[in-house]
């Protein structure tokens, strides 16, 4: 049993070490923010937001791979072009406030992305139905300006 529990916290690690690495050949951004409950209805309410949301910028959604409670590592498609991006949530904490750390990766070479990365990981973030505090900027070059945070995600 013990070695069970080490096998799967082992090939977990193993498939979030599988996300693309940050180049300057591919466009990306990662934000870390607190959300006010607990890690277990945090994640629940991100995993349920990328699987039966509606996109406000038309983007279609789906999993790639998850382990419940730890990460879920999620596909984009842009509703124009077909882009694909690469993007995962972790989540870590106990009591009641969880920390998700997240990242957004075009799979494209890419160089300006017209905030795209931001967009896929902030609109799930303000559909999950939890609240969350404003996100600290991790890797990004491009970010919507405040005033046009909404206008610009709902588009991209």
């Amino acid at each position: 049993m013990k070695f069970a529990a080490i096998a799967l916290v082992a090939a977990a690690q193993a498939s979030e070490s599988q996300f693309p690495s940050f180049d300057s050949l591919h466009a990306h951004c990662s934000l870390t923010t607190t959300f006010n409950d607990s890690c277990h209805n945090t994640f629940a309410a991100l995993d349920n937001t990328v699987k039966t949301f509606t996109d406000p910028a038309s983007g279609i959604y789906a999993i790639k791979e998850e382990t419940s409670n730890q990460y879920v590592w999620v596909t984009r498609t842009t509703p124009v072009k077909k882009y694909v991006d690469d993007i995962i949530f972790e989540v870590s904490g106990d009591g009641s406030s969880c920390t998700v750390t997240s990242k957004s990766r075009s799979q494209t070479p890419s160089y300006y992305d017209y905030d795209t990365n931001y967009c896929n990981m902030y609109n799930v973030f303000r559909n999950s139905g939890v609240t969350f505090d404003s996100p600290k900027l991790g890797d990004c070059k491009w970010v919507p300006e405040a005033a046009d945070l909404e206008a610009t995600c709902n588009k991209y």
